[in-house]
């Protein structure tokens, strides 16, 4: 009952603009009932450090989630990861383009929903490309997360700013989980200058 109250308000709120041609899409899956973003191996329930999440489980508070587009479809091999996604794909900014996954609004694990619609551009009904992006909430932004990952890519349609119906990212995003941590550039060297070190002593030993 409280979910269908929902629905009815996020489907006349979400997509409300004065821009009635252009292209607008919902950060939301919530009201599709998923696909979830889960926890992978080795990462904190909170994003941050202490308790790890349940592998294959929805993830909890301290978490957020954005999305990376184009307008247009394109065949990109993007495999899920917790990389940049690939060009021509670029981050949507402004109104209704990230959301917190896990609020006291609907406590569904997994799940997020945006009471704003995107502006992605465009007219109503052209189609875009995207990957849903997920990171730890504390780090500000995606690209300098210490645990993130997104989702493959995907493409779905856009509906005008003044319409009843959202067009959700739920209906068209595929699941995901969050990887192991992004390693830093000095974490990377160290390994590496380990990994040379212990060859240059089996070399000299030899």
């Amino acid at each position: 009952m409280k979910k269908s109250i929902l629905l009815g308000t996020l489907g006349l709120v979400t997509m409300t603009s004065s821009s009635f041609g252009q292209g607008f899409i919902a950060l939301d899956n919530y009201s599709t009932y998923g696909p979830l973003i889960t926890y992978g191996p080795g990462v904190p329930a909170n994003g941050i450090s202490g308790a790890l999440g349940t592998p294959g489980t929805g993830l909890l508070g301290g978490w957020t989630v954005g999305i990376y587009y184009a307008l247009g479809t394109f065949s990109l091999t993007d495999p899920p990861g917790d990389g940049l996604p690939l060009a021509p794909l670029i981050l949507a900014t402004g109104a209704g383009s990230t959301v917190a996954v896990y609020t006291s609004a609907f406590n569904t694990p997994g799940e997020f929903s945006s009471a704003l619609g995107l502006n992605v551009g465009g007219n109503a009904g052209d189609l875009i490309t995207a990957e849903i992006v997920v990171y730890d909430t504390a780090s500000g932004s995606y690209a300098n997360a210490w645990y993130r990952g997104h989702s493959a890519p995907f493409t779905m349609p856009t509906v005008a700013g003044s319409s009843p119906t959202a067009a959700y990212t739920g209906d068209y995003m595929p699941a995901f989980s969050l990887p192991i941590p992004v390693p830093e550039p000095s974490n990377l060297i160290l390994a590496g200058l380990a990994g040379l070190s212990l060859w240059l002593l089996r070399r000299k030993k030899a």
